[in-house]
């Protein structure tokens, strides 16, 4: 009996554990783990299928997975049992993580239980020195004595003081000095070794690296000592140290590093590739680069360096160097071709240029922004919620629970579908609108099936009707004009908002295409114009201030005051100029704010001395034409100077005023020569004047009254040959000194005056002293002379060149051309103190008189400083921006207070994933299988760890 009782709960305890095995579920596979790329999809395989149908290939955003840190990102259910999270941006450099599977992956599964064996620990690559490249260069172009150089290529950005107190380098096994150029956080960092002597042989480097290197932006020092070695090669010998290769989707590019730089005069000919194609080679600051634009993807080249090419240093190519290149698979990117264009023309082909690489599948989004939600999308963005696709919590794009525009259009896109021209692809927008009824303008978005960080969204406009808008005091005048034919259109319907979103006036174009609209002007800022919509029934357009306002602020457009009385009146003389005791003719014509003659109407003239005081007043009638005519009688006694002449309408308001000058025409009765003893001066260095006053056909003007006025001021520095570059200082712009000396000549007519530049000019960049001689003749009538010197303050001016946009994007090196020269203009070698700063913003609580306010107020931070040696044409300062903002880059003397500067925003991020394999420890082949056991007939998914990254034969045997 007992025995029975035993079996049946033995009976028991099976039957619940296998309805427990039923109902849990375990992570089977995940590359979540050890090493990750920082731009890589994430894959977790479970051992039981956990999602419906109507979840796969959908971005969600629900949290199926936690980091720690926290990778922003979507998930998407890549088959029932699999689950892909795709981050937004690249993972930290060298940077540990954990992740946490949630039960909310069981959410629409019959599973209860989730077991995972094992923390899920992952990493992304550790800092490693990935390789160096030597080279012999030109301290500056006016030496010939070369120094060698040495690149040291990181696989992350280091900040060259850490570099410091960690790098060694030996030549010939003996400790060498060297100097560190880099003055910013990069991948690749240059050294200079002034202790190598120029001569004609090879050289033995080794470079060690110390344990506990932490990359910019990572978490993970590095753990072990590591080194490398490379052979210096003679000077007088030109090396091909290492070809590379990248391509764009349109242009292929080979860098060949050298040795030395390269002689441009001497590449000529003497570069091939096999099969031909048409290329250009342009010089590098470490070799030379070979672009062309018909450069294959899938093919490869041969390229033929024959002997000959020279260095600058005189190294000689001796023998002729071939190499294979290819470009292979390129990182996954896509982009609109023109970002910032947001117009196209309703009746022309309607192609949206598209740059597509390596990407086969694409999901193209077109929503619908409604005509009052313009000007919100624009300032907040806007993101749809895919219907069949993407899941979000929260919509950015939506505020909330309301929505700035509806999908009408959603299709995933096989690339190899769409049209190609000049190697880009093209989207025909011709789509259906699905609510014509609503006006609007469109949003296209553009994505990677599978990656969610690769894509990209603009505003699209799809019109007929070409709109250009002018802000008055209390109007705008909007004109409308057909893009296709430029017509003028007709009863165009025209709404102008405000920046409140609300509606400030209304109205229509004229038969000339004119739309005249009154708004009345309210203290209040979102009052303010800010976008006008165009509507016919069949059309719709919209023009947004903030995006396609002109600046105004070098021209002149404040146009004319008009006063009260809206009449506007212009005076003409017959000259200009007038002597004493001469009669001053003028004429006026008047004409009212309709440009008509406001009639006899009665006006009062003043005529005013040079002194402000009256000389005479009368009133005049105009004519039927709204003219009148006059003359005033000038005294023989009268003072010279310039006289006014002012008109006033009958109830005394000023029309307008004229000036006219009274004038002795006396020649000169006294020579007046000033000599200077020097062209230029430095801080601390006297200057004599020599000054000589001789009377015309007669003895030398002696015991007369001189002055001599010395003006310092701040002089603009422009060389000729340099005029890409910025030498201006930005904090010494308003320097100003005067100083004045009198005395009397002496017998012969001559006097002396010295000027001493104060010692505390020092490094306030170029200054320009006027001498300004005055000598008075007998009847006190004065002649003047004046001479410019120029105060050289520094021995050596920086410049910052300008390399062309004032917009960068983030995570990429930005070279700044950096340059040096002498008061001659010649370039030297110099060492500059380089800060990079970013202007923050900070709300501070401030008090104004019995209440508070919130202000906005700037905060300087210096994101990257030191000294960094400029040498020629050729040296370039790079900087890498790593947030978002309004980033400055000061260059100035060290130890100087004043400085050369460059403002310049940096915006955006890059990534990319190349899905390349990982290696193991034995650089062999990884096999895993998806499953350990199989049926007869049943499909076997094999997964590849490879060393090797782009295409890779696999041979496989049946069995």
């Amino acid at each position: 009996m007992f025995t029975k009782y035993v079996r049946l709960l033995l009976l028991l305890c099976s039957i619940v554990g296998v309805a427990c095995n039923r109902s849990t579920v375990s992570l089977e596979y995940t590359n979540a783990n050890k090493e990750v790329k920082q731009l890589q999809n994430l894959v977790f395989r479970f051992s039981q299928p956990l999602a419906g149908d109507s979840l796969l290939n959908r971005w969600d955003s629900t949290e199926y997975v936690r980091f720690d840190p926290a990778i922003p990102g979507r998930f998407r259910w890549e088959s029932p049992n699999q689950l892909v999270f795709s981050p937004e941006k690249p993972l930290a450099p060298a940077t540990s993580y954990k992740a946490t599977i949630s039960k909310a992956v069981l959410g629409k599964s019959a599973y209860d239980n989730l077991v995972i064996k094992e923390d899920l620990l992952f990493h992304t690559p550790d800092l490693i020195l990935e390789g160096t490249n030597t080279q012999w260069v030109l301290q500056d172009e006016t030496t010939r004595s070369p120094v060698l150089e040495i690149d040291l290529l990181f696989n992350y950005a280091i900040a060259p003081e850490l570099l410091k107190e960690k790098l060694q380098v030996n030549a010939d096994g003996k400790k060498t000095d060297y100097q560190l150029l880099t003055a910013s956080p990069e991948t690749k960092l240059r050294l200079r070794l002034p202790g190598i002597k120029a001569e004609d042989r090879e050289y033995s480097l080794t470079i060690d690296l110390g344990e506990g290197l932490v990359p910019v932006g990572g978490k993970n020092p590095s753990k072990l000592k590591t080194g490398t070695s490379a052979t210096i090669p003679s000077p007088f010998v030109l090396i091909i140290n290492s070809l590379e290769t990248e391509h764009d989707g349109t242009t292929g590019k080979i860098m060949v590093k050298t040795s030395q730089q390269i002689d441009p005069a001497s590449l000529g000919q003497l570069v091939k590739l096999s099969p031909a194609l048409k290329f250009s080679a342009e010089i590098t600051d470490d070799g030379f680069m070979i672009s062309s634009e018909q450069f294959s993807m899938d093919k490869s080249y041969r390229l033929t360096l024959e002997k000959g090419i020279r260095g600058k240093i005189g190294g000689q190519l001796k023998e002729e160097y071939e190499n294979t290149i290819a470009f292979g698979k390129l990182e996954p990117s896509l982009s609109f071709t023109l970002s910032k264009a947001a117009y196209l023309s309703a009746e022309g082909a309607r192609n949206i240029e598209m740059r597509i690489t390596s990407i086969e599948k694409v999901k193209i989004i077109v929503s619908k922004i409604y005509d009052n939600n313009l000007l919100a999308a624009t300032r907040y963005g806007y993101s749809p919620q895919e219907t069949n696709g993407e899941s979000d919590e929260y919509d950015y794009g939506s505020g909330g629970g309301a929505t700035f525009g509806d999908i009408i259009y959603e299709k995933e896109v096989d690339t190899r579908s769409l049209p190609k021209s000049n190697g880009s692809y093209l989207f025909n927008f011709a789509i259906a609108d699905k609510i014509p009824d609503l006006k609007g303008s469109y949003h296209i978005k553009i994505r990677s099936t599978e990656d969610y960080w690769i894509s990209d969204s603009r505003l699209i406009s799809l019109s007929d009707i070409g709109l250009i808008a002018k802000q008055g005091k209390d109007k705008l005048f909007v004109f409308a004009n057909s893009i296709k034919t430029a017509e003028s259109l007709k009863e165009v319907n025209i709404v102008a908002y405000g920046a409140n979103n609300q509606v400030l006036a209304l109205g229509a174009t004229n038969a000339d295409g004119v739309a005249e609209l009154s708004y009345t002007r309210k203290d209040f800022a979102g009052f303010r114009p800010a976008m006008v919509i165009a509507k016919t029934a069949t059309d719709f357009n919209y023009l947004i201030f903030s995006n396609t306002g002109v600046n105004t602020s070098r021209y002149d457009v404040g146009g004319k005051t008009i006063n009260s009385t809206g009449l506007d009146a212009f005076v003409y003389g017959e000259r200009d100029i007038y002597r004493p005791g001469e009669k001053v003719n003028f004429a006026m014509i008047v004409r009212n704010k309709d440009w008509l003659s406001p009639g006899e109407i009665p006006v009062k003239f003043k005529f005013l001395l040079p002194t402000g005081k009256e000389l005479k007043s009368f009133r005049k009638n105009l004519n039927t034409q709204g003219a009148v005519d006059g003359s005033v009688d000038i005294p023989v006694a009268a003072i010279t100077g310039t006289y006014t002449l002012e008109v006033y309408s009958g109830n005394d308001v000023l029309i307008t005023s004229s000036p006219f000058m009274i004038e002795e025409f006396v020649p000169d009765r006294i020579k007046v020569a000033a000599k200077p003893d020097k062209t230029t001066l430095v801080p601390n260095e006297k200057l004599n004047l020599s000054i000589t006053a001789t009377n015309f056909f007669g003895p030398p003007a002696a015991n007369r009254n001189y002055e001599l006025e010395i003006q310092v001021k701040q002089k603009m520095l422009y060389p000729r040959k340099y005029n890409a570059f910025t030498f201006n200082l930005s904090n010494q712009k308003s320097f100003f000194d005067k100083k004045l000396l009198e005395g009397k000549t002496n017998a012969e007519g001559q006097a002396s005056e010295s000027y001493t530049v104060p010692e505390l000019y020092q490094n306030i960049g170029l200054l320009q002293a006027s001498f300004y001689t005055t000598v008075f003749d007998e009847t006190g009538r004065p002649v003047s002379r004046s001479n410019n010197i120029d105060i050289y303050t520094q021995s050596v001016f920086y410049g910052i060149g300008d390399n062309g946009y004032d917009y960068f994007p983030l995570n990429q090196p930005i070279r700044f051309p950096l340059i040096a020269i002498d008061k001659n203009e010649k370039p030297v070698g110099a060492t500059a103190k380089v800060e990079v700063i970013k202007h923050e913003y900070r709300t501070v609580l401030t008090k104004s008189g019995g209440y508070f306010r919130y202000d906005s107020q700037t905060e300087d931070k210096i994101v990257a400083t030191g000294n960094t040696s400029i040498n020629g044409e050729q040296t370039n300062y790079s900087f890498v921006p790593r947030s978002p903002g309004n980033y400055e880059i000061r260059v100035s003397i060290p130890g100087s207070a004043s400085y050369v500067s460059r403002s310049f925003y940096s915006y955006g991020f890059w990534g990319g994933d190349n899905n390349s394999f990982e290696v193991n420890t034995e650089g062999q082949i990884d096999i895993e299988t998806d499953k350990e056991k199989y049926t007869a007939g049943e499909k076997v998914k094999l997964l590849f760890k490879t060393p090797f990254s782009g295409r890779m034969l696999v041979t496989m045997e049946k069995d």
